[in-house]
């Protein structure tokens, strides 16, 4: 199966970890929030065919209040 789709987390140094593919556009945005919504950091999602950044996502920390 091919899976055209990355999607990428940036760390605080600029480097790219890679953390999974996706064959479905739609699936890999709706999978880009749900993996912003667990961690803070920026992720990506990267089309390998156009060798394009897609959509990038920014997710701060979030904030206990107790």
């Amino acid at each position: 199966m091919q899976t055209p789709y990355d999607l990428l987390r940036r760390d605080s140094q600029g480097n790219f970890a890679w953390l999974e593919a996706a064959s479905d556009l739609a699936a890999a945005r709706i999978r880009l929030q749900e993996l912003a919504s667990r961690a803070p950091g920026k992720y990506l999602l990267f089309d390998q065919q156009t060798q394009q950044v897609l959509e990038e996502i920014s997710s701060l920390a979030a904030s206990n209040s107790h």
